[in-house]
């Protein structure tokens, strides 16, 4: 069966753009999608193995970033056209993106055309280098098959606020 990429709808047909809940991802992201069956096994009286497929489990999509930002005249204190700590873009990705306890669409070349255009977000991890003012941030996250409304893969309950 031949699968026919001109059916995919995006105008930009860059891998590297990544739009979650409106906030686009810096332009170094790295995309790591992983995939698991869940198989039975069996085995018929002193013979062969059986093994039957099940279903398979939600597909992990890691996101993987560095925030950096270059100060344009917004920072008194710091050098035009030099790398400054990029707190503001750190704080707007925590409360647009990773707060947000909701199913989130995400807007990607890649990701859209294997069928995937929801995510909910599974773990973050942030780190700052000694001496440097990037932050590398890596993001695990799992698919949503199926529809929104009724997934087949995962539920989400919110707890509390």
């Amino acid at each position: 069966m031949a699968f026919n990429t001109q059916n995919i709808i995006d105008p930009t047909n860059n891998p590297a753009l990544v739009i979650l809940n409106s906030i686009t991802l810096p332009g170094d992201v790295i995309i790591t999608t992983s995939e698991e069956k869940v198989i039975a096994e069996g085995k018929i009286l002193d013979g062969v193995m059986v093994f039957e497929r099940l279903s398979r489990k939600p597909m992990e999509i890691d996101f993987t970033f560095t925030f950096r930002e270059i100060n344009t005249g917004q920072y008194i204190n710091s050098q035009l056209g030099k790398y400054t700590f990029p707190q503001y873009l750190i704080e707007q990705f925590q409360t647009s993106v990773w707060e947000v306890d909701a199913i989130l669409p995400v807007q990607n070349t890649f990701l859209n055309g294997i069928g995937i255009y929801d995510v909910v977000f599974k773990s973050k991890t942030m780190t700052t280098i000694r001496g440097n003012t990037d932050v590398l941030c890596s993001m695990k996250c799992l698919e949503l098959f199926g529809s929104v409304t009724q997934p087949q893969s995962l539920t989400i309950v919110p707890v509390g606020s």
